[in-house]
């Protein structure tokens, strides 16, 4: 587990670095990491947020299956996780950025304890011999080396030294090609001056250092107690019942806590992560609330439905030999133009038929006058010729 967060610090390292060389000032590159986190775990939090309006939109069903299967647990989990597949959600979506949140602090705890190897990314091995003389040297001077009471601040412990010696290095005996080495260090040693707190200091009650505490503790209890009255209601109530108040005033105490056994800078940092956090949640529920993403999720189900109407609707087309068809959106606007065909041949039809009917009834009757005009003509010569008679 060391190795992994040696590697995460190391890489932190180098983005330190790089902000460090922009602002040169310690401080100010945590300001810029901590923002340079919050804007790359940004599509994290709101795959949460899609995923906590995901649960919150399962809730009814949820509950419908509780009141069928709640004296049966094993069905009713199964048929839990049939719901959670059938609707791609996932109890645990919502946890991603806080399990994220642990290997960047301690990244960032590493690369802050570790400046030399993770920061500079200097070689402290004997292989490296003109560094690891001046070290060994300097580690000797007891005038201007504290002996820390954990090897783990022994880098940080070489960075105040090589401060305090001043960039005078020819009055304590290093050579040309040491001093040469250690001047990095120097250089790097004058930055971490922030407000005029040292950064590489453990907050204790006769240093500036204890200030960072109590800034912590405003900071993470009052961005907490902000975050929860942006979110809502609605999040609150996934709190099992736990007060939301209580718990930012917890979280404040456990930062400060906490502050008290790390460099300042770590506290630094805290305490911005706590201030950014309000306003992303803002940002969060102004374009990401449950009320809008479950509007799109209820959208995107119609528009899944639709389109499997229309290969239903395309393969009942092509079965029947028709090889262009409208979209099943266009059903309607197409329906009318082929019912009013249907209903002007249906129209036409009686129509043709009478017409039919009223033409065979003309043709009966000039046959029948035709007929009654010969029988007329033929009785008629009769007559004349009987009058004749």
């Amino acid at each position: 587990m060391d190795t992994l967060f040696d590697f995460i610090g190391s890489i932190f390292g180098y983005v330190l670095y790089f902000f460090n060389s922009i602002s040169g000032n310690f401080g100010v590159s945590i300001i810029l990491f901590t923002l340079f986190t919050r804007l790359l775990m940004f599509p994290l939090t709101i795959k949460q947020q899609k995923s906590m309006a995901g649960m919150q939109r399962l809730q009814p069903k949820m509950k419908e299956l509780q009141d069928k299967y709640g004296n049966d647990k094993a069905r009713y989990n199964e048929e839990v996780q049939k719901l959670y597949q059938r609707e791609g959600q996932s109890p645990a979506g919502g946890c991603l950025p806080m399990l994220i949140q642990l290997p960047i602090f301690y990244g960032l705890y590493r690369a802050i304890c570790k400046p030399l190897t993770c920061t500079l990314h200097l070689d402290l091995s004997e292989s490296n011999e003109v560094l690891y003389s001046a070290i060994s040297r300097i580690k000797s001077l007891s005038d201007v080396y504290t002996q820390a009471s954990s090897s783990f601040y022994s880098q940080i412990n070489v960075i105040e030294a090589v401060r305090n010696i001043g960039g005078d290095y020819a009055k304590y005996g290093f050579t040309a090609s040491e001093s040469a080495s250690l001047e990095p260090i120097y250089l790097l040693s004058k930055q971490f001056n922030f407000l005029g707190i040292d950064l590489l200091s453990i907050a204790k009650f006769w240093n500036p250092a204890i200030i960072m505490t109590f800034v912590v503790f405003a900071a993470s209890a009052g961005g907490m107690l902000l975050t929860n009255k942006l979110t809502g209601a609605a999040n609150q109530s996934q709190m099992n019942g736990c007060s939301p108040n209580m718990m930012g005033i917890g979280m404040g105490v456990m930062s400060a806590w906490i502050s008290l056994s790390v460099p300042s800078a770590m506290a630094l940092y805290w305490t911005c992560s706590s201030l950014f956090a309000p306003a992303q949640s803002w940002v969060v529920n102004k374009y990401y609330n449950a009320a809008i993403l479950n509007a799109k999720a209820e959208a995107q189900r119609l528009a899944k439905i639709r389109l499997e109407e229309e290969q239903v609707v395309s393969t009942t087309y092509s079965k029947k030999g028709i090889k262009k068809f409208a979209p099943i959106y266009a059903v309607t606007q197409a329906a009318a133009p082929e019912a009013s065909l249907e209903e002007e041949v249906r129209q036409e039809a009686p129509a043709q038929s009478k017409q039919g009917g009223s033409q065979n009834g003309a043709k009966k009757n000039s046959a029948s006058k035709k007929k009654k005009g010969g029988k007329g003509n033929q009785s008629s010569s009769e007559y004349q010729g009987k009058k004749k008679k």
